[in-house]
């Protein structure tokens, strides 16, 4: 019998392997026609519920806060920077199995620093981006076998960086992430990861009423899992509907989810999206549900204001 006890505070039970979840899936790169400055503040919750038999999970909230600024500088060419999250471990459960118990805990991520230029060339678009990673973790593991304990402690420190480009030409675009590396500091040893590379490709197109996007990515590397990624999205007017196929870089881990979005403009100078995302995490007997109620606030022209 393996019970999994309910967590307040808990991630994905499947970001307990390797670096966690990866949370970099389906971010595009290209900015189309902005001639505005923007500034965006997301915060992304995430509930998940997991089930395998009287299994339950509660609330996880992984560092919900983002920040990301674009300006426009000349002639088509776009500055970029900002935060966000790269890979998150975070986990608390309990469980026991016959005559064994264990309870872990981890709490951590990877975070993200990102620098990128776009230069917009009529119909075609290019970007050059070049991001860097720090971070740190700590795991405490608790095994109990009758009236026999033993507690252990690991404590992870993080830095590494990665380079990205891409190219988008009427109504395709390719992008490609590569070169990224990650160390690992611990007691007394480091290691270092060769991160999985990113080929990306996308196509829109517009339909009567509706705008349609498909993407797909292709992450494969020597240390990490190769995965096909596929995402499908249609918009109309100010709202929008999603869906993604998304298998981790873990093994065996399978993921879909459908997602809505809505646009809501505050006058001249704002943008409100609320973006629902409803998935379904499987691996083997485990079944995960998770909600992510994304809201994300665009501020317009805050440094520079259209002419009368």
């Amino acid at each position: 019998m393996n019970i999994i006890i309910l967590s307040i505070f808990a991630a994905s039970v499947f970001s307990i392997e390797g670096l966690g979840q990866d949370q970099k899936i389906f971010r595009t790169p290209f900015y189309g026609q902005l001639t505005t400055a923007q500034i965006e503040f997301s915060l992304i919750p995430e509930f998940t519920i997991l089930n395998k038999g009287t299994a339950i999970r509660g609330l996880f909230w992984t560092n919900p806060f983002f920040l990301n600024l674009k300006i426009p500088v000349y002639r088509g060419l776009m500055f970029s920077f900002g935060t966000q999250e790269r890979y998150n471990q975070s986990f608390d459960i309990y469980s026991k199995i016959e005559n064994l118990e264990m309870y872990a805990r981890g709490r951590g991520s990877i975070e993200e620093i990102y620098l990128q230029l776009n230069q917009r060339l009529n119909f075609a678009e290019i970007f050059f981006s070049g991001s860097y990673l720090y971070g740190s973790s700590m795991e405490i593991w608790n095994y109990a076998i009758g009236s026999y304990y033993i507690s252990d402690t690991f404590s992870y420190r993080y830095n590494g960086r990665a380079l990205s480009a891409g190219l988008q030409l009427f109504f395709l675009s390719c992008y490609y992430e590569g070169l990224g590396r990650l160390n690992m500091e611990k007691a007394e040893s480091d290691t270092i990861y060769d991160l999985s590379q990113v080929l990306g490709f996308g196509i829109e197109h517009r339909l009567k009423d509706w705008n349609l996007s498909l993407f797909f990515e292709h992450s494969f590397g020597k240390e990490i899992n190769t995965v096909n990624r596929l995402k499908i999205i249609g918009q109309k007017n100010n709202i929008g509907l999603s869906y993604a196929y998304n298998p981790w870089y873990l093994n065996r881990i399978q993921e879909h989810s459908i997602g809505f979005i809505y646009k809501l403009a505050l006058k001249n100078f704002a943008k409100v999206f609320i973006k629902p995302d409803i998935g379904l995490r499987i691996k083997s007997e485990l079944r995960e549900f998770v909600f992510i109620p994304e809201l994300k606030l665009v501020l317009e022209e805050v440094f520079a204001r259209r002419k009368k």
